[in-house]
């Protein structure tokens, strides 16, 4: 089982830092081309899309989301942190652990 990113370029070149492949999108076309090509690899268990890619098709994601089961979408903020009313990361730590991330 392997990890896709869909995302902005430095996303993409962090994940492929580690070994994840990924394709840069900047607008909502290229993201429904992204998301497609990846749900038809039997070989990929995790997509991580950007929340701002997400927004930008949010009603594929959903209809993905909720009615597949594989592979597992997760979204995930980009450098310029979180959309919306979204909890961050850091809330979530500090909520499940007790303890304050700087």
């Amino acid at each position: 089982m392997k990890f896709f990113v869909i995302g902005d370029e430095d996303m993409v070149l962090g994940f492929g830092l580690v070994g994840v492949e990924g394709v840069v999108v900047r607008e909502a076309q290229e993201t429904h081309r992204a998301l497609d090509a990846a749900m038809t690899h039997s070989d990929i268990g995790i997509i991580l899309l950007s929340e701002r890619a997400a927004n930008w098709i949010r009603p594929e994601v959903r209809k993905y989301f909720f009615h597949q089961a594989y592979p597992l979408i997760v979204e995930i903020p980009d450098r310029l942190g979180t959309v919306g009313e979204r909890i961050s990361i850091k809330d979530v730590v500090q909520a499940a652990v007790g303890v304050r991330i700087e």
